[in-house]
C-alpha cells in the first residue's frame, strides 16, 4: 500500500527561552535562572510529533550516532510546509526535521528575511509559560500559494492537512477551502486563535482548541468556558459542520465530541518542567493516530485522545518544545496515574470512559 501523507502547514520559530522565579510585571526587570535556545514553532513541533508518534525511536550505536530512521509503522509520511529566513536558522530547521524523519522539501527559504522568533518566559514554580512571537518569513505565505491540492502538500496531494493559525487568517481559510473542494481531510489547531468564517467549518474534519481558543473561536469571554459550557461549545462547532471537536484543558485533561457523543478524559499526573509545545504534541499525535486508524477502516476518537494525552504529558517533562516529544514505542510504555482534578459529576464518567 502506498504511504499516506500528513502535510503540516505552519510556523517554524526559533524559541528563546527564559526560566525565572516568576513572570515580571509591567516595567519590571527580573534576573532569569536559565536561558535556553531551541527550535520550535507550532508547525515544526506538530510535524515532529506526527512523525515520532507513529514510529519507534531509532537505534543509536555506542558513539551515540543514530542509524537509519525506521519505516512508518503504518506507512505514514510527514511533510513540513513552511518558510524560513536566510539568517542561519533555516538550515538548523531542515537538519533537525530531517533527523526526525520529516520531509522538508516543502520548506522555502525567503531571501533577505528573518526566520520567525518566539520569546518564551517560563515561571519556574508553576512551569507555566508566556510566549511572544514574530511571523517574519511565515508571513510571506499568500492565498495564491494554496489554490490546489498539490500546493497543500508541497507538490503532492496529501491525505490529511494539519494547520495552525500562525499563518494569517485569510491564508488559512484559503487552505481550508481548497482542501474541502479537493476532498482532503483537514485538522485545524486554532492557535493562536482567530475566528474564521462560518462557511469554512464544514470543511474541517477536526478542530482542536484549548479553553482560551475555544472562547475566541466561539465568541465568548474566557470565563464562560467551563465544564458546563464544554458540551455546548463543542455542539456549536459540530452544528457548523465540524466532524470532530477537541478542547484541551491542561491539567484537567481533554473534552471531545463528535456525532457519537461527547466525553471528558482526565490528564495524567507527571512532573512538569515546561508546558511549551504540549498542544502541538497533542495535535501531531492525534493526527497520526487518526490516519493510522483510517487506514484500518475505523475511527475511535477516544483512543486518539488518550494517546495524544499521553504524548502531551510526556512532552512537558522536558524543557523546550521538541526535546521531550515521545516516539511511538515510548508512548506504549507510558504509565502514569490520572490527575482527577475534575468535578465529582465528571469524575466517575471520566474514569470509565478513558481507562
Amino acid at each position: 500500500m502506498a504511504p499516506q501523507t500528513i502535510a503540516v502547514i505552519g510556523g517554524l520559530d526559533a524559541d528563546l527561552i527564559m526560566i525565572a522565579s516568576r513572570i515580571p510585571g509591567p516595567g519590571e526587570s527580573l534576573l532569569a535562572n536559565e536561558y535556553i535556545e531551541a527550535l520550535g514553532g507550532k508547525g515544526a513541533n506538530s510535524a515532529i510529533a506526527a512523525y515520532r508518534t507513529c514510529h519507534k525511536r531509532p537505534v543509536q550505536d555506542n558513539d551515540g550516532a543514530v542509524g537509519d530512521l525506521p519505516l512508518a509503522d503504518d506507512g505514514i509520511e510527514v511533510k513540513m510546509i513552511g518558510a524560513v529566513g536566510d539568517d542561519g536558522y533555516g538550515a538548523k530547521f531542515v537538519a533537525e526535521l530531517n533527523k526526525n524523519g520529516v520531509d522538508t522539501s516543502g520548506i522555502v527559504t525567503v531571501p533577505d528575511t528573518r526566520s520567525s522568533v518566539c520569546f518564551v518566559m517560563v515561571e519556574h514554580p508553576t512551569r507555566e509559560n508566556r510566549c511572544l512571537f514574530t511571523l517574519c518569513a511565515t508571513a510571506t505565505w499568500k492565498k495564491e500559494h494554496f489554490r490546489n491540492a498539490e500546493q497543500l502538500g508541497g507538490g503532492t496531494r496529501p491525505d490529511v492537512v494539519v494547520a495552525q493559525m500562525e499563518i494569517t487568517k485569510d491564508v488559512v481559510e484559503a487552505m481550508i477551502e481548497t482542501a474541502g473542494r479537493a476532498g482532503i481531510e483537514f485538522c485545524l489547531n486554532a492557535a493562536p486563535a482567530t475566528p474564521i468564517g462560518e462557511c469554512f467549518y464544514r470543511h474541517l474534519t477536526h478542530l482542536l482548541v484549548n479553553e482560551s481558543e475555544a472562547a475566541i473561536m466561539s465568541g465568548r469571554e474566557g470565563g464562560e468556558v467551563n465544564e458546563d459550557s464544554w458540551p455546548i461549545i463543542a455542539q456549536e462547532f459540530l452544528n457548523r459542520g465540524v466532524k470532530n471537536v477537541v478542547i484541551t484543558l491542561g491539567a484537567r485533561g481533554t473534552f471531545y465530541a463528535n456525532a457519537d457523543g461527547s466525553f471528558h478524559c482526565p490528564a495524567y499526573e507527571v512532573a512538569v518542567k515546561d508546558t511549551t509545545g504540549a498542544g502541538d504534541t497533542f495535535t501531531g499525535a492525534y493526527s497520526s493516530d487518526y490516519l493510522r486508524q483510517k487506514a484500518k477502516g475505523a475511527w475511535d476518537i477516544r483512543s486518539a485522545v488518550i494517546r495524544a494525552n499521553k504524548a502531551a504529558a510526556m512532552t512537558i517533562r522536558s524543557v523546550g518544545a521538541q526535546n521531550g516529544i515521545p516516539w511511538s514505542d515510548e508512548i506504549g510504555r507510558f504509565d502514569a496515574p490520572y490527575k482527577l482534578h475534575v468535578s465529582s459529576k465528571l469524575r466517575a464518567a471520566s474514569t470509565v470512559i478513558c481507562e
